[in-house]
């Protein structure tokens, strides 16, 4: 099991390492996890879209992560197909994700450009 505080791994200011691909990754993982988990009641779970990275017996496990927000305010993530992909997080209240996913923003407030349509050709 992964045992993880997110600040350990993150920049002085909250995001995500530029120098260490895997390291990134990792993080990055965990953001999805706190992202699912940090608008949960204590004692509460949910499915996620996150796929287990496990490969029991040289095979993809083709589960889902769940997440569990614990009664101390902690993320359990786990793999319930193949039991053996699983996060214990704390210390996440203040990272960028805690809140879940980030409010909508308007097309045109990213590209400046109030023409583009994403479902045009």
């Amino acid at each position: 099991m992964l045992v993880v505080d997110p600040h350990h791994w993150l920049t002085d200011d909250g995001h995500f390492p530029e120098h260490d691909p895997k390291l990134r990754n990792q993080i990055i993982r965990v953001a999805q996890f706190i992202e699912a988990a940090g608008l949960l009641p204590a004692m509460h779970a949910r499915e996620t879209l996150i796929p287990c990275k496990r490969r029991p017996s040289g095979r993809q496990c083709l589960g889902l992560m769940w997440v569990v927000k614990t009664a101390d305010q902690r993320i359990h993530s786990y793999c319930p197909t193949c039991r053996e992909d699983e996060a214990l997080i704390s210390n996440w209240q203040d990272t960028l994700w805690a809140d879940g996913p980030m409010d909508p923003v308007a097309i045109d407030a990213i590209t400046g450009d109030r023409s583009t349509d994403p479902t045009s050709n």
